[in-house]
């Protein structure tokens, strides 16, 4: 009786082992290797919070002055209104005469890209081609005012055309591109 009654216990030991002690076992361990996951990406939040909270500060400690700079160097939008105004009040101030001004916005490139890259074409390009007439000394001062204005600009092709008629004003075909960033985030 006494090896029956063993037999039993052990029978009884390892059924409770089985069927309650190893399946809790198993989610005690699940729970803890869940519990390592969530600190880690808990840290991983500290550190971006820390990271935002440091450029932010750094954003704020750059005066109106620079950032009103920093967007006129490369805009954030493609204002083909507002730039050919300023293109024009650059002849304006040149003696010279814009006849006709077109502009075609480049919107090629991946739009799904986190990062600034000048592969994956983050920004935008806007060629602008203009039609101006004037003489040439006042075109190479306009010339110098673009090189001289913080927007950056590429001059992409340029044409000289002979005074006509009894006018000492040149015909000057110009492409520029400019450039701007795309809303990537």
């Amino acid at each position: 009786m006494k090896n029956i009654f063993s037999f039993v216990v052990i029978i009884i030991s390892i059924a409770t082992f089985v069927l309650v002690v190893q399946p809790q076992y198993n989610e005690i361990q699940e729970m803890q290797k869940r519990d390592t996951e969530l600190e880690d990406v808990l840290d991983n939040a500290r550190k971006l919070q820390s990271l935002r909270d440091s450029l932010i500060d750094k954003y704020n400690s750059i005066s109106s002055r620079d950032i009103t700079r920093l967007e006129k160097l490369i805009p954030e939008s493609a204002d083909n209104v507002k730039l050919i105004l300023d293109f024009e009040r650059i002849a304006d101030r040149n003696n010279l005469e814009i006849e006709a001004a077109s502009a075609v916005k480049d919107d090629e490139g991946d739009e799904q890209t986190q990062s600034f890259d000048i592969e994956s074409n983050d920004y935008g390009t806007i060629t602008l081609d203009f039609t101006i007439n004037g003489g040439y000394q006042e075109f190479i001062s306009f010339l110098k005012d673009i090189e001289k204005n913080l927007r950056i600009t590429d001059i992409r092709s340029l044409t000289i055309g002979p005074p006509a008629g009894n006018t000492s004003d040149y015909t000057f075909d110009i492409s520029i591109d400019t450039y701007w960033l795309k809303d990537n985030i």
